[in-house]
């Protein structure tokens, strides 16, 4: 029997170890062709497309119009397609060069230096202090060249029919007669005198209405480097020593004197002198490692741009006009040509480094980049600090700010919109309705808004949205009982005076009969009118909605206008254009172009899901992560 129990004993034990050494199964958000999309891949991304919403609108993003379960399955059907493209390329062999990976690199703002130069040193104190690796970003780099190359071709593939244009074109500045009824709801009596019981009726069936708003008092410390490198003391001294040891990065080309050298010696080739003998005595010639300015066959991307630029539009023999390049000056001389590459000397004379003056300007700069030097020598350590703090001491940030000598900052008592600043953030708003926060009173986890400032955040005080007594808005709910039978007989008259005008009879009559409402004769107006006439736009749009009106018979529609009342409108003639305009044509064709690059794109990306063995598991995910 023990033998038995043994033997069933075993494979329970080995099953929890196993449990211990894996971490247990976590449900991921999706499988693509047996590729895990992770949970934490997943809100990283959702975090990125609400600061960029937020970016976006402003003072006019509100999270509420944006339902986190929305965004996070858009946000993954994103993901997938572009792990599915990334698929792609790599099946279809296409890759980016050294050189093309490196010229992208070279045009980031980030990595250049004072005289805007590309600086392979900042390019790497820059990752380094990002924490980023140097192979992994350089490799993101070529997937995005791929990636962007392969949408190129796809967008380079698509046109637009001339039958698509000339029918854009004849909607566009199709012309429509349109009159209208207008009824006006502030013409509609009024009731004063609501039942008491009426009101309470609608007050029940309405309480969501009438609710006072949720408050909170937010507290949050925040770490932020460019904060605490002010705080870093800096000596004069210290300034004029970095300026000394690294002239090279505060130095800036004087080209005068190169431009007058390279103008002189064009002048001398122009008047017979051999450009090869100029060139031996004058070209100061490094880059090739030759004396003589002799380059030998180069293909294009081996020299600057705009030295490429020239040389590889020069004919067999033809000397170029003075180029200017990061470096200084050159004439250059094509000698042959061979497929691609181009046989070229050269006479390159150097712009000469000259020191910028050390003044206020240049000494508050240094100051500044020796501050921020100092303040990430401790910073990564601090915010790990920062964290453990937070975590071990989750119902208060005092000991946060205390052991990190940073200041507890408040929000005070307001409402979801008036969260302003850091507050208003996505990554930091979301963090403040989390169950953790709001409901459980504890520090929120360390929230990175950028590699170098990070926060923790707390609710001191909340106060729920609560209902209101029917006493305190009995005047706001009669107001709007009476506003809402004001508009109800408002709506009755007009589908009473559509069915009417539907059956034949004139507007104008039905005007008469109608007292709040008045009669507008109508006129030819297109699309683009919307704005330039008396017509209201809503009327405009809804008229080129309608069906094209039969001989004998206008078309009628029903339109709601913004400031609440409502019109019926008559379409009772068309007219279509009678000459093409060449140059609309052309803008038609591009705008036609773009769309249908986007459908053509949208088509590959669904042909590619289409193909692929793909497992959603979202709603698990969002059950776990709640």
């Amino acid at each position: 029997m023990w033998g038995i129990v043994g033997l069933i004993i075993v494979p329970f034990a080995l099953f929890g170890v196993q449990d211990y050494i894996t971490g247990g199964t976590k449900t991921v958000p999706a499988v693509v062709n047996g590729f895990e999309i992770s949970s934490a891949q997943l809100t990283r991304a959702v975090q990125e497309r609400k600061q960029q919403l937020e970016q976006q609108l402003g003072s006019s993003y509100n999270p509420d119009f944006f339902p986190a379960g929305m965004i996070r399955q858009q946000v993954l059907d994103e993901l997938i397609a572009r792990q599915l493209i990334t698929e792609f390329t790599i099946n279809s062999n296409m890759s980016a060069s050294a050189q093309q990976i490196f010229n992208d690199i070279k045009q980031v703002p980030q990595f250049k230096d004072a005289s805007g130069n590309f600086s392979a040193e900042i390019y790497t104190r820059v990752l380094r202090a990002a924490g980023r690796d140097k192979g992994v970003f350089e490799a993101n780099i070529a997937r995005d060249y791929v990636l962007n190359q392969l949408r190129e071709g796809v967008f380079n593939s698509t046109f637009a029919l001339p039958y698509e244009v000339q029918q854009a074109q004849n909607l566009l500045n199709q012309q429509r007669k349109i009159d209208y009824l207008i009824f006006t709801r502030s013409k509609y009596k009024q009731n004063n005198n609501i039942p008491e019981e009426a009101l309470r009726k609608y007050y029940k069936s309405h309480l969501a209405n009438y609710k006072t708003q949720e408050k909170l008092n937010v507290e949050y410390v925040e770490m932020d480097i460019n904060t605490l490198a002010k705080k870093v003391e800096i000596e004069d001294k210290a300034v004029t020593e970095y300026y000394k040891n690294n002239i090279s990065h505060y130095t800036e080309k004087d080209y005068s004197a190169a431009l007058k050298l390279i103008n002189k010696i064009r002048q001398r080739i122009d008047n017979g002198e051999s450009f090869e003998k100029l060139a031996k005595e004058l070209s100061a010639d490094k880059l090739s490692g030759k004396k003589g300015g002799d380059l030998g066959f180069i293909s294009k991307g081996i020299m600057d741009d705009a030295f490429d630029a020239v040389a590889f539009k020069l004919k067999k023999g033809e000397i170029s006009k003075p180029v200017k390049d990061k470096f200084g000056y050159h004439l250059i001389k094509l000698e042959d040509i061979k497929g691609d590459e181009r046989q070229i000397k050269h006479i390159q004379i150097k712009a000469v480094d000259k020191p910028q003056n050390l003044d206020a300007t240049l000494r508050a700069k240094i100051k500044s980049e020796l501050q921020l030097q100092e303040a990430e020598k401790d910073f990564f350590e601090d915010v790990e600090k920062f964290s453990n703090l937070a975590y071990e001491n989750s119902e208060s940030l005092e000991a946060v700010a205390a052991g990190l000598d940073l200041e507890i900052k408040s929000s005070g008592l307001v409402t979801r919109q008036g969260l302003k600043g850091i507050l208003s953030n996505p990554k930091v708003s979301s963090a403040i309705y989390s169950k953790q926060v709001l409901t459980d009173k504890k520090n929120s986890d360390v929230i990175e808004l950028k590699d170098t400032h990070v926060v923790v955040v707390r609710v001191k005080e909340h106060q729920p949205a609560a209902q209101k007594p029917f006493e305190d808005v009995k005047a706001d709910v009669a107001k709007q009982v009476a506003i809402e039978q004001q508009v109800s007989a408002m709506k009755a008259d007009v589908k009473a005076a559509f069915q009417k005008l539907t059956a034949g009879s004139k507007g104008n009559e039905l005007a008469a009969i109608y007292r709040n409402s008045k009669w507008i004769p109508g006129e030819f107006v297109s699309r683009r009118d919307a704005g330039n006439t008396g017509i209201p736009a809503a009327v405009i749009q809804q008229s080129f909605l309608l069906p094209r009106p039969l001989s004998d018979k206008p078309s009628f529609g029903i339109v709601n206008l913004p400031n609440g009342d409502q019109a019926i409108a008559v379409v009772s003639a068309v007219k279509d254009i009678d000459k093409v305009d060449v140059a609309e044509s052309n803008a038609i064709r591009g705008q036609l172009q773009e769309l249908n690059r986007n459908v053509e794109y949208m088509g590959f990306e669904q042909y590619l899901k289409d193909n692929a063995d793909i497992k959603i598991n979202l709603s698990k995910v969002t059950e776990q992560d709640g």
